[in-house]
């Protein structure tokens, strides 16, 4: 009688060991499976005011290459998740709005860009922007016959809402080795498109990140 009692105990006690580890090994299960379904945060997407670039002292450049080099820029960021890119001109209708109840002056809608904050900031505030974008083309230098040219660009990114600068970007870019043509206008491209690719690299690198290479997709003319 004792021994079929002892047995009897026995048994109750494997059964409970064992639906405590099933019960423990199923908890393991679900809670890794909640884990495995946790959604990473959401890239908050800002929106980007891209002024165009300031020719600074340099003479030989067609007038409108700063707005090339700015929309260069603006098409390279256009598949970036984290901006709503868009570029900057004077024809945009709060811009007109503003210069028909004359709170803006015609001066204080055109370039230069960089070197005035306070215009910029105001211009940003008023297309609602979260983030801009103004530069200046410091250096440019071709050389028809060697089949070369050069181009530096600077740019800062601000705080829309409070004028804080966040980042600030040099680089400097040449035409490629393999360069064929001798044409200036042609030179002046690819270099464009060089620097501004360099350009785009550094401002989407995350702190601390080495700006990886990026392909050239350059759609602006610099002619």
């Amino acid at each position: 009688m004792k021994m079929g009692t002892s047995r009897l105990w026995t048994c109750i006690i494997l059964i409970l060991v064992g639906s405590a580890l099933v019960a423990s090994s199923a908890n393991a299960g679900l809670f890794g499976l909640f884990r495995s379904k946790k959604k990473s945060a959401p890239v908050v997407r800002q929106s980007l005011v891209v002024f165009p670039f300031d020719h600074g002292s340099i003479t030989n450049l067609p007038e409108s290459f700063g707005e090339y080099v700015a929309s260069d820029v603006r098409s390279m960021l256009a598949s970036n998740p984290r901006y709503a890119v868009f570029l900057y001109r004077d024809k945009l209708a709060p811009i007109q709005r503003a210069k028909v109840d004359n709170t803006l002056k015609a001066p204080d809608c055109t370039g230069p860009f960089a070197e005035d904050k306070a215009k910029t900031l105001r211009l940003a505030q008023l297309l609602a922007a979260e983030l801009y974008l103004v530069g200046t083309i410091d250096e440019y230098r071709v050389d028809p016959a060697a089949k070369v040219a050069e181009i530096t660009l600077s740019a800062d990114l601000y705080d829309a809402k409070t004028g804080k600068l966040l980042k600030t970007l040099l680089v400097k870019a040449s035409t490629p080795e393999s360069t064929n043509t001798s044409h200036e206008d042609e030179l002046r491209d690819l270099a464009k498109g060089a620097a501004v690719t360099k350009l785009v690299a550094e401002l989407t690198a995350e702190p601390g990140e080495t700006a990886a290479p990026a392909s050239s997709t350059a759609t602006g003319s610099g002619k």
